[in-house]
């Protein structure tokens, strides 16, 4: 499949070597502006809470969004109804917005005149949970209709789960937040977090659509690096360091 013309698997890696270059608040816009054009997706928006030494009733926001919808959204009280925080901020899975509950009017007139002002009518969001008990979420959305948007989907939940991790990175680095010493890769994260849930090495590598040997590869690295003594005790340690949530 292309996007933009380039194969997906080169915009998931300049994406994340891009991010990895981003020093700047403006340079994250640029990125952002960039990625949902080289996507082909609509919008892109990232928001974080409870970042270290600031007031966790103050986010820090990244949109593509225009200034008029986000006035809108401000001015209406969205905030007060939105599912996209509400689920995102309670899961540690993608959230996929075609999965809304939308009975209620509150609801319904957030979505009607999100897409009046541009948002875009489909959408997915991603939770990162950070290690300083921060929480943050990569949303992005498309305008595709409903049989495009689900083949397409698919792949977007592959590769934009460790491009948020990915994107949060870059703007702790843009805030000026250092990051603690043990350094995970996704990969590591999510077997520590499937683990956390109960699953098996084998259910595991199922999920993730590895091989069971490649499971437990990434499950040693991350309990070498979290200095523990078996698997448990990486998830345990993992849990008290926020790297991963307990009770998933």
């Amino acid at each position: 499949m292309f996007f933009s013309d380039r194969p997906m698997d080169a915009l998931f890696l300049e994406t994340i070597e891009q991010a990895a270059q981003v020093g700047t608040k403006e340079e994250v816009y640029t990125l952002l502006q960039g990625m949902v054009a080289a996507y082909g997706l609509k919008n892109a928006a990232y928001m974080v809470v409870n970042l270290p030494h600031r007031n966790h009733l103050d986010p820090q926001i990244y949109v593509t969004y225009s200034m008029e919808w986000v006035d809108h959204y401000k001015k209406r009280n969205f905030v007060r109804c939105d599912p996209v925080l509400l689920q995102g901020f309670g899961s540690i899975l993608p959230v996929d917005w075609g999965d809304f509950d939308l009975s209620k009017r509150p609801v319904r007139s957030l979505f009607g005149e999100s897409r009046e002002f541009g948002v875009g009518r489909q959408g997915i969001t991603l939770p990162v949970r950070g290690r300083f008990g921060e929480q943050a979420l990569l949303t992005i959305t498309s305008d595709d209709a409903d049989p495009e948007w689900n083949r397409k989907k698919i792949l977007y939940m592959r590769d934009f789960q460790v491009i948020a991790y990915h994107i949060h990175r870059m703007v702790l680095r843009v805030e000026n937040i250092s990051e603690q010493q043990i350094h995970l890769a996704p990969r590591e994260i999510d077997c520590l977090k499937w683990t956390a849930m109960g699953k098996t090495v084998q259910e595991v590598a199922q999920i993730l659509g590895v091989g069971h040997r490649t499971a437990r590869f990434y499950l040693e690295l991350a309990r070498h690096k979290l200095d523990a003594v078996n698997i448990t005790h990486a998830v345990a340690k993992a849990v008290s360091l926020n790297i991963i949530s307990g009770g998933m």
